[in-house]
């Protein structure tokens, strides 16, 4: 699963011949976690993951993120910095670097690049059974029946709080800290809406400040038994 990145360039250049893919398989099951800055998407990701995996929901439950990216670098023997950086990039997204760190050899235009890591992503929720956290998922993965998208929000205060604790931050630089970082994801969301005035639609929306976090938990995997997608899979998916 982590060398997808990889595996979708190879392909694109003859290196690698095409797998089939079983024609049982559905798409799914899939949960999307998008996120306002200081709501803890990746520890309520993680959380989520081991209360799936305790069920007979899947066989293992994978919380995505980064990784789809670090791990392609780590393949493709690029520092994952660079990779990190040029993905989070604000100013325009310069692809034509992603690209040239990638190596001459996989060299591709903009737009390439760009479907690839939807194809990446689009894969992981197709696959099933992850947690995407992040990474435009809940507008990628829009089409998969078999899924549930949750944003987590939080106030200000609440947030300022928060990032400054964990990140050890005075709160003028917490609030500096998130107003960046939300910069940077709106840029990535929006080069994958299908128009720009496509909008962002969520089956959950939890403000995470009125919630313990196993309560959090019990509230996504409620909304993921009554969505009906464990049963639907169950009659359609042999390893469930």
């Amino acid at each position: 699963m982590y060398n997808t990145l990889l595996n979708y360039m190879n392909r694109r250049l003859g290196e690698e011949e095409k797998k089939s893919t079983p024609s049982f398989k559905i798409a799914g099951p899939v949960i999307t976690i998008s996120r306002e800055v200081g709501c803890g998407g990746i520890l309520v990701g993680q959380h989520l993951a081991e209360e799936l995996n305790k069920s007979v929901y899947c066989k293992q439950w994978q919380v995505i993120s980064k990784e789809v990216l670090s791990q392609s670098a780590k393949e493709l023997k690029v520092k994952q910095e660079k990779v990190d950086r040029l993905f989070a990039s604000s100013e325009h997204f310069t692809f034509d670097e992603i690209l040239s760190a990638f190596s001459e050899k996989y060299y591709k235009s903009n737009r390439v690049i760009m479907k690839t890591v939807r194809e990446v992503i689009h894969n992981f929720a197709s696959d099933g059974c992850c947690i995407i956290v992040g990474r435009a998922g809940h507008l990628i993965a829009s089409d998969i029946d078999n899924s549930l998208h949750v944003r987590l929000v939080a106030p200000m205060k609440w947030r300022v709080d928060s990032v400054a604790a964990s990140k050890q931050m005075t709160k003028a630089d917490a609030l500096k800290y998130i107003n960046d970082i939300e910069k940077e994801r709106t840029v990535f969301r929006d080069y994958f809406r299908k128009n720009k005035d496509e909008q962002e639609r969520f089956d959950l929306t939890i403000d995470v400040s009125r919630f313990e976090l196993t309560d959090l938990i019990k509230l996504i995997i409620k909304a993921f038994e009554l969505r009906g997608i464990p049963e639907r899979m169950k009659k359609n998916v042999p390893y469930f």
